[in-house]
């Protein structure tokens, strides 16, 4: 009884083991080969089988593990992984490790609804975002062929805004946005150095028509034409602010074209930089060919591999300016007064600081903001190595030693008093 109750048992086991282990089987993601086409696609839920769901009321786009390997049509049309309604708000959240690879022409692809659509003027969005540091690889296979719009680009949009919040983002290939291009966290690599668009044009890492606006994260742009190229849009459509605003962030720009930053082809579109570290590889770094090119504040700048000018505007508009504003002089002030304080007297020689304040030049920019805090620091640094005079450090100590120390002698005072009150005490007492 007690070996048939064991094989009972023994069997049982193994039955809810392979119940157990089968969910998991199943849940593995498979590739997907046709395009995923979010214009017509209802809320859908394929995250185990495919690694993505879809929900229709929120157009929200989840991606986990996702796997999208997408050939060209047989008649050679481009085909996007994934098209999507570019006049509505798209999210797309992507976590863990996710790999979209089209052919040529595009990954993501925004298509206006026919019925709603009004050019230039549609304000729908597309959003990247994890919350996990997740990864999203971008891929386009053949690097050398005619895609959508003469480009090759993973992301393509079509007069609407794009922008990047966090996680990592991995593109061979370009991003283009008929809109604005906004990236405020995260890391982006954009690689398209081996790059042509089929025909004699090389492919821009970052093409948006009206900005591109960077206050944050690490961008990483390695290009075989301009590496952030805001043209302006043509014609009587709107479109108006600035061509692109760097806020923060780390920005590394390397191109084999001229320029690695460019705008003003047909609308005047200004460059303004307000902070970030940013690194340039290139002939020009930032040019507008109409517009202004505004450096209010620069974290740091490393233009060591620019051959020509970093920053530079088309002289043939006369109304080009590159307007640098003036260092921050706050530390060398600080420093300043704190020497205006000591009693040179008191030193053996004053005159190295004397010599650091007289070496302060009041014209520097924030292009030069390294040379100013060189002359704080020489301030600072000849303060700290100030040397006493030896009879003012004698007499100070001498002083120290022989001046009374009030507290002692009250307190030697008071022990005076409580003896003679204890001493009389005893004395009465021993009466009665």
């Amino acid at each position: 009884m007690f070996k048939r109750n064991l094989l009972k048992f023994t069997i049982i086991s193994i039955f809810f083991l392979l119940i157990c282990i089968m969910p998991k089987v199943a849940l593995a993601v498979e590739s997907r080969t046709t395009t995923l086409d979010l214009t017509t696609e209802n809320t859908t839920d394929k995250l185990s089988d495919e690694g993505w769901a879809w929900n229709n009321e929120t157009k929200t786009l989840t991606l986990n593990n996702a796997n999208f390997d997408v050939k060209d049509s047989p008649e050679g049309t481009p085909t996007p992984c994934i098209k999507f309604p570019t006049n509505k708000n798209v999210t797309v959240i992507f976590e863990e490790n996710n790999t979209l690879t089209s052919q040529k022409g595009s990954v993501f692809y925004g298509v206006d609804d026919p019925a709603t659509a009004v050019d230039g003027t549609e304000t729908g969005a597309i959003t990247f975002k994890s919350s996990n540091n997740g990864t999203l690889n971008l891929k386009i296979t053949e690097t050398s062929s005619r895609g959508f719009y003469g480009n090759l680009g993973c992301v393509m949009k079509d007069v609407h805004d794009l922008n990047i919040l966090s996680g990592t983002i991995n593109c061979i290939g370009g991003i283009m946005s008929d809109g604005t291009v906004t990236i405020s966290g995260g890391k982006l690599d954009i690689n398209t150095e081996n790059m042509t668009d089929g025909m004699s044009s090389t492919v821009e890492g970052i093409y948006a028509i009206k900005q591109v606006k960077i206050t944050g994260g690490n961008v990483n742009i390695k290009s075989s034409n301009t590496s952030i190229k805001v043209p302006g849009m043509q014609g009587q459509l709107p479109d108006e602010g600035d061509g692109i605003i760097i806020n923060g962030g780390n920005i590394s720009l390397s191109t084999q074209s001229k320029y690695t930053i460019y705008t003003g082809n047909f609308r005047q579109k200004d460059i303004k930089i307000n902070g970030g570290n940013i690194t340039l590889k290139s002939e020009v770094g930032v040019y507008t060919n109409n517009g202004d090119i505004y450096i209010n504040n620069i974290d740091s700048l490393d233009d060591t591999n620019v051959t020509g000018n970093a920053f530079q505007v088309n002289e043939g508009n006369k109304e080009n300016e590159i307007k640098v504003a003036t260092a921050d002089y706050s530390n060398v002030d600080k420093a300043i007064e704190k020497a205006k304080k000591l009693n040179k007297s008191d030193y053996v020689d004053f005159s190295a600081v004397e010599a650091a304040i007289n070496a302060v030049i009041r014209d520097k920019t924030v292009l030069e903001q390294d040379e100013v805090d060189a002359m704080a620091k020489a301030i600072e640094d000849a303060i700290n190595s100030l040397e006493l005079v030896k009879n003012n450090d004698d007499n100070a100590t001498n002083i120290k030693d022989n001046t009374p120390k009030t507290g002692s002698v009250d307190k030697i005072n008071y022990l005076y008093v409580l003896a003679f009150l204890s001493l009389a005490g005893t004395v009465a007492l021993k009466k009665f």
